[in-house]
């Protein structure tokens, strides 16, 4: 039987990662090769002597802006906080009267989310400007779905509840996906 003690000290806290894409506009111009590409395939489909090598052109160059995306993006690992921490944290940043996600929230949602995020990502190690040119929610650094998913991925790490595995069979029933163009999409 495996010593419960040691497993107790050996706890870890949840961990996970958030990808921050410093460069959307490609990412948008990825989009609009993906529509383009997927409106080949159907010339192509319809009367193949028409599509000409627009599907492959397209293909090239998609996976060209992808390598670009995902040269331009940077993998925030985040964890999370200990209980004390969590609640020295919550207890500095009391919500705001009258805000209704405040008071859903438990915090002061304003002050809160930069402080949490900052004390949850631990790699890579960045700069203080970096750090407050990132938190600063006005500099156009991050968009605001980037900025939601760090700051919801730190909140879920220490927030939501652990469902523990039981079945393996549950892997198994996992939904193919892809995409329709044949190259991935940037994953930021």
């Amino acid at each position: 039987m495996t010593d419960p003690n040691a497993l107790l000290t050996g706890a870890r806290l949840p961990e996970d990662e958030v990808r921050i894409c410093t460069r959307l506009d490609l990412v948008t111009q990825w989009r609009r090769l993906a529509e383009e590409l997927a409106a080949a395939k159907v010339r192509n489909t319809v009367d193949p002597r028409i599509a000409g090598g627009d599907v492959s052109d397209l293909a090239e160059r998609m996976e060209a802006l992808r390598a670009e995306v995902e040269a331009s993006t940077v993998t925030m690992r985040v964890r999370a906080l200990s209980p004390k921490a969590w609640n020295e944290l919550a207890e500095t940043h009391p919500p705001r009267p009258d805000d209704e996600e405040d008071a859903r929230m438990t915090v002061n949602r304003a002050t809160f989310l930069p402080v949490l995020v900052r004390a949850s990502t631990y790699e890579p190690e960045l700069t203080e400007e970096t750090w407050a040119k990132l938190l600063d929610l006005g500099s156009g650094l991050l968009d605001v779905q980037q900025w939601r998913t760090w700051w919801r991925t730190c909140w879920n790490l220490n927030m939501r509840p652990v469902d523990l595995p039981f079945s393996v069979a549950g892997l198994l029933t996992t939904l193919d996906s892809g995409s329709e163009s044949g190259s991935p999409e940037p994953s930021a």
